[in-house]
This record gives C-alpha cells, structure tokens and sequence, in this order.
C-alpha cells in the first residue's frame, strides 16, 4: 500500500472522474467506512448535515475513524477520540488538554502546526439524487459537474436503491454491464423469449458519454419490422454510471466502483413510478435483480481469463460494440499525464 491508503496498483484505477460510491441514506447520525480504490473511505455528515469524505485511517495511530461518532460536526477517533471538523482539522487531543503542544512534523512544537500535520485527508464528495458521489484524482481548477440522465423521474419517491460487491475487477464489471446479448444464455430461466440475434444494434460516444441502442429478437431471416423483439437503450457516463431503460421507458440506473484492483461495489436502482405501489414494486425488482440476475454475471465474469481484462486475448464481435467504446474512453485517461508521487486528494474550499 502506498501513502494515504492508495495501493500500487492504482495506475488500472480511471482517474478525474465521479463515481457513486454509496447510497446517502446509508450515512446518518453515525460515521460509514467503505472501501474504494485500495483505500478505507469514511463518510460522516457535519453540523449542517452536509456529506464529508475522508481518509478513515485517524492520522494519530491507524484507527478505523468509521468506528467512531460525530460530536458537534467533528468525526471522533474510537480509539483516544482526537477529533476532526469537517475541513479536515484536529480540533481535539483528549490525553494532551486544550493547550496541547505535541511535535509537528519537523520537530516543531507549536500546537497549531501540531494540529494540521493531524489533518485528515479528504475527497472531493456531493450528494446527489440520494447517492453519494466521489470524484477520484487531482483536483481541476474547474469540478466537472455530477453526471446524471436525462428522463428519470424527478425524485426518488417510487424507487429502491441496493449495492453488492463484485470479486471482479472493475473493468470486467463494465463490460458485464455493458454486454446485452449474452441475457438469453447467461439467464435463460429468467429470460424466456427473448431472442439472441442482435439487430439492430448502434453505438456512439460524445465526449465521455457512450449511447448504445437496439433489439434483441428471434432471428426469422427478415429484417427487422420496428415492431418485433426486446428493445433497450443505455446511456453510460464514463466511466461507470448508467441507466437502461426497456421499450423506450426509463427503469434502472447502476453504478460501479473499484473497491481494490481485484473487486467492484456495484449499486442498483429501480424506478417505477405507478402511485401508491412504486416503491414496494422497485423493492422487488431490485431484490429480484440482486439475487437471481446479478450472480449470473459475476459468475461468468469470474471465470473468465485472464481475469484482467485483455483486449488482445479476445475476439470481439459486432455485438460488442459498446464495450469497446468503453475500452476506448478507458485506454485514452489511463495514457493521459500522471503525477507520479502519493498525493493528497483535497476537497474544494469552503
């Protein structure tokens, strides 16, 4: 593991980009430890209720700050309770008093200085839509704002959030995302009907934006009428948010993020806006999705080789187009610049 928790491997890890790390209603009055890109990531909300993401390593002795509670705004340690404000500042050392005066990092014996070489790491972090965004990489001068989709219900009100983690890598969890035409062989008890011929079938990127859109039906050896077969559109906000819609309604949207370089958190949510039974009908769809579709996937993903994905190891077919407009996008941020040393990953001021 490198410095602040970020491990070797990171350079597979797409930078300059948000990701849906967590659900927001996960993280109330008590602090929430996951596991994103090889490092513990705490998330707590201030005195104003406001998302905050850190490092959750307490820079004192390593504990989990996730174990700990919020006192006035301020994340205490579980350990000594040494505390943190929102902005990342040591505004408590129990076992020192008030008037601390512990070594700062060269030796230096002011209290303040003392403090801020304690100062948590923090991430960029928003609420959005009830999920809890990240954005991983070096701070731009200029955030990118939160991707979102276009024809989604306005609220969350009729629809049910889940997560599940992948023993796959991120990579090999996109292109399960992105792969439509293995559902009438990896679920076919669940997938009756539904054709294996791919046609028509479109894809094309606008900036960091990939569309796909087609039908899957039975092949008759006649072109397609515009009314026969299974037909779906995906939008994918690189480099892992999309939403899918079926018939031209939108229904899910999923999210992927690396945990470490061998496993993905993946997160799922319905929407299924009727009056009264929206929520309770999302519920069983997801839970449905979760538990008899989704171990579907991982298990063919993690039999798969190489387990890393390796372009050069395939033979793609015209069906799969849409993961290699996605290996295309991931190719291309990869080879961009890299600072090379550990670095801090701030938040924006205020």
């Amino acid at each position: 593991m490198r410095e602040h928790g970020i491990e070797e491997g990171r350079g597979s890890f797409i930078e300059g980009a948000w990701y849906i790390i967590a659900d927001a209603s996960t993280v109330g009055k008590r602090p929430v430890t996951v596991e994103r890109f090889g490092a513990r990531i705490v998330l707590f909300r201030d005195e104003r209720g406001a998302l905050v993401a850190a490092r959750a390593r307490c820079p004192h002795r390593g504990a989990d700050l996730g174990l700990g509670r919020v006192v006035d705004g301020a994340i205490e340690c579980p350990y000594h309770g040494f505390r943190f404000a929102a902005d990342g500042r040591c505004v408590a050392i129990p076992c020192e008093g008030r008037a601390a005066r512990v070594p700062g990092p060269a030796g230096d014996g002011d209290a303040g200085r003392a403090r801020d070489a304690l100062a948590l790491s923090r991430f960029e972090v928003r609420e959005h839509r009830g999920l809890v965004w990240l954005f991983w990489g070096e701070r731009p001068a200029e955030l990118p704002p939160v991707p979102w989709f276009d024809g989604l219900p306005p609220d969350e009100r009729h629809a049910h959030t889940a997560t599940m983690e992948w023993d796959v890598p991120f990579a090999r969890a996109m292109e399960g995302m992105l792969d439509i035409h293995h559902l009438p062989f990896a679920h076919r008890p669940w997938a009756v009907g539904v054709g294996a011929l791919l046609d028509p079938y479109e894809v094309r990127t606008e900036g960091d934006s990939i569309h796909t859109e087609g039908v899957l039906r039975h092949d008759d050896g006649r072109p397609w009428d515009g009314r026969r077969g299974w037909k779906f559109t995906m939008e994918v906000r690189f480099p892992g948010v999309l939403c899918l819609s079926f018939g031209g309604r939108a229904l899910g949207v999923a999210a992927c993020a690396p945990i470490d370089a061998r496993r993905t958190a993946i997160l799922g949510r319905y929407y299924v806006p009727i009056p009264v039974l929206g929520r309770l009908v999302a519920w069983l769809a997801v839970m449905l999705e979760l538990r008899l579709i989704q171990p579907g996937d991982e298990r063919m993903l993690a039999s798969s080789e190489p387990l890393e994905p390796d372009l050069d190891a395939c033979r793609f077919v015209r069906a799969d187009a849409g993961i290699l407009a996605w290996h295309k996008l991931r190719r291309a941020r990869l080879k961009a610049p890299r600072a090379e040393a550990p670095r801090r990953l701030p938040v924006a001021a205020g």
